[in-house]
């Protein structure tokens, strides 16, 4: 159900439908300990930065902490009345947060067990929370379509970030703690300023339901996994020169119109049938209305008139 790798790489842990969580060594594979204390699948396991400890999260509701080369229990944090999703430790490790199918964002204190702040705000269920690398923010991603972003001492919700049309599976801060990143149900990979909440970036490709985004360490690029059985790398240093406009009220239930609007959504740029692929944005020229502009299409495979569907 999820896996995570130490900070210094040499090992992995697992959380699995059959009640356990494992540490494996990275090199070999070799299985180093197992961990049983959970009556229920564990749904999310996470390394404390020095690599100490281990938080896991479970369907019987409870996280619990343990020595991550022992396998000892240290102590079970109980409070959600539901399953929980989603678990992380803060960078300094002395923090950790927590979300559940109760609806609730909950931040505890790593050594006294106890719960410092319960975080409301998303109407379902929680599936995925991370806290920003200087510890002073929280990001949660839910069934509600949302992206939340709470200041981690206080509890207070900062920001709501909407722009999904279906449930957020995954989220994550980029190391410098200015973006974030979400992944959605919806097909779409979303990319947010962290400070304000806009929306900087829509990333289409792909077919099926994104279960898990990540930032890599420079920022520079996001990775996605899918239902539709393909993991994609981005590169967001290259902005996004389309969004796909949302179909509104539509009889068939289609989601996209076909048309492809500019990055702010104020223009149409093209139309695609809205079950095909995609062109490459870096295939798509976008000419602003003020500028003076010749673009010769007398080669274009498309034809001539394709310019019908720009409209200033």
């Amino acid at each position: 159900m999820s896996v995570a790798f130490s900070t210094d790489g040499t090992r992995i842990v697992s959380g699995s439908l059959d009640k356990s969580v494992r540490v494996w060594d990275a090199s070999t594979g070799k299985e180093l300990t197992v961990f049983n204390g959970h009556t229920s699948s564990v749904y999310s396991v996470a390394f404390s930065t020095d690599g100490t400890l281990i938080i896991s999260g479970s369907e019987d509701k409870s996280l619990r902490v343990w020595d991550a080369s022992t396998g000892k229990e240290l102590n079970v944090l109980n409070g959600h009345t539901e399953s929980v999703y989603s678990v992380a430790f803060s960078t300094d490790g002395t923090r950790i947060v927590s979300g559940s199918w109760d609806k609730s964002v909950r931040v505890w204190d790593v050594l006294t067990s106890k719960e410092l702040n319960m975080l409301n705000g998303h109407t379902e269920p929680v599936y995925s929370v991370a806290f920003s690398t200087d510890g002073m923010r929280i990001v949660s991603g839910s069934e509600d379509k949302s992206v939340r972003v709470w200041d981690a001492s206080t509890g207070k919700e900062l920001n709501v970030l909407n722009g999904h049309s279906l449930s957020v599976s995954s989220v994550a801060f980029s190391t410098d703690g200015t973006r974030i990143v979400s992944g959605s149900r919806d097909k779409s990979v979303r990319v947010w300023n962290a400070s304000t909440g806009k929306e900087l970036n829509v990333l289409n490709g792909h077919s099926s339901s994104v279960y898990s985004v990540a930032f890599s360490t420079d920022g520079m690029r996001i990775v996605s996994g899918s239902r539709d059985k393909s993991v994609r790398a981005w590169d967001i240093e290259t902005p996004s020169r389309y969004i796909r406009e949302q179909a509104k009220n539509s009889p068939h239930s289609q989601p996209h119109t076909g048309w492809l609007l500019s990055a702010d959504g104020q223009v149409h740029l093209m139309f695609v049938p809205p079950d095909a692929r995609l062109p490459d944005p870096s295939n798509i020229l976008t000419i602003p209305p003020s500028t003076t502009s010749s673009v010769d299409f007398k080669n274009a495979t498309i034809g001539p008139r394709w310019y019908d569907c720009y409209r200033p």
